[in-house]
């Protein structure tokens, strides 16, 4: 659920060409209705999302073709997805979990052509 207290659906896998997708959208729950919302910047399945104050962020992935070390974050007030700074290891089937006061988000494991074992820091203020 992001900061707006709506549920968001973000990337996958399908579509009419069963593919990677770039589309994302939300439910508003006090409306019973999905609504869509600024496409990511490149296509993503297989990533993690995690909901802070600022944002949603979308985290690694796949594209099709390259495992991801991107990370983009989503502003509901300007409906865009922006680029920040990227892991440094690109990874699918991660997991992502912030820390209790939003100042930084933990990425663990995940797959890049094997498991990987690496656990990365990431801090919201620094971007870094």
């Amino acid at each position: 659920m992001g900061p707006d207290y709506k549920i968001y659906a973000i990337g996958g896998f399908g579509g009419p060409k069963n593919s990677c997708l770039q589309a994302a959208e939300r439910y508003d729950v006090a409306n019973d209705k999905w609504e869509q919302i600024a496409d990511l910047n490149i296509p993503r399945r297989a990533l993690s999302a995690v909901a802070l104050p600022d944002g949603i962020y979308a985290i690694g992935g796949f594209d099709g073709q390259n495992y991801l070390s991107s990370i983009e974050k989503y502003d509901e007030a300007k409906n865009e997805w922006t680029f920040i700074s990227s892991m440094n290891y690109a990874r699918c089937t991660l997991s992502a979990i912030a820390t209790p006061d939003c100042q930084n988000i933990y990425v663990i494991g995940g797959f890049d052509n094997g498991p990987l074992n690496t656990v990365e820091k990431y801090s919201v203020i620094d971007d870094k």
